[in-house]
């Protein structure tokens, strides 16, 4: 299977709610080269990797961070966005910030990793309350800023090294289908 196509069933496999641009699984099958980020300010990056990490954190398994994902998030926002969810992704920093120092009165930096989580689920539940309350009026709501960027995280943690082969069972090449697979105790997901 080529790695586009690999890339392709894998964003799926994931829950089926990745739209993200073809541009995407091109950037993916590309070396990743730490000097082309440039779309975030110090200050985003941060907090970019500190949202990623709050998404998939390091257990037993690599986390977010371990996995490269900040800088891929960053590189595919950069080359593969349209400008209009470039402005949903910084915008929702933005956003992201403001909250949190008017809920809590410091960044998000700052909170304890289960403050973090709950700080993330509430904003999630407010855009979604939103987004929802569009609908009723009859306006088309745009995709939120935790949308895309769980969306972001999932795919580039998936999709690296260290989620295929450290947070999932990795089979490069699949064999027979059986839907009904029997698991060893304490068996990771397949990757494929």
């Amino acid at each position: 299977m080529e790695r586009r196509e690999m890339l392709k069933a894998m964003s799926v496999s994931l829950g089926g709610t990745i739209a993200l641009p073809e541009s995407v699984f091109a950037k993916m099958a590309e070396p990743f080269e730490p000097n082309d980020l440039k779309f975030f300010r110090p200050r985003e990056r941060t907090q970019v990797a500190m949202i990623a990490e709050a998404i998939i954190p390091r257990t037993e398994t690599p986390g977010a961070i371990d996995a490269g994902v900040p800088g891929w998030i960053e590189i595919i926002v950069q080359d593969c966005l349209a400008p209009e969810d470039q402005e949903v992704i910084l915008d929702g920093l933005g956003d992201l910030m403001r909250r949190c120092q008017k809920q809590h009165g410091k960044d998000i930096g700052q909170l304890t990793p289960e403050q973090q989580v709950a700080f993330l689920t509430m904003m999630h539940e407010d855009t979604l309350a939103e987004k929802t309350a569009a609908r009723k009026a009859g306006l088309r709501p745009r995709r939120t800023f935790l949308e895309q960027f769980k969306e972001l995280t999932k795919f580039c943690f998936a999709s690296s090294e260290v989620g295929a082969t450290e947070a999932f069972e990795f089979v490069y090449v699949p064999g027979q289908w059986i839907p009904s697979m029997p698991l060893k105790p304490d068996q990771k997901a397949w990757a494929l």
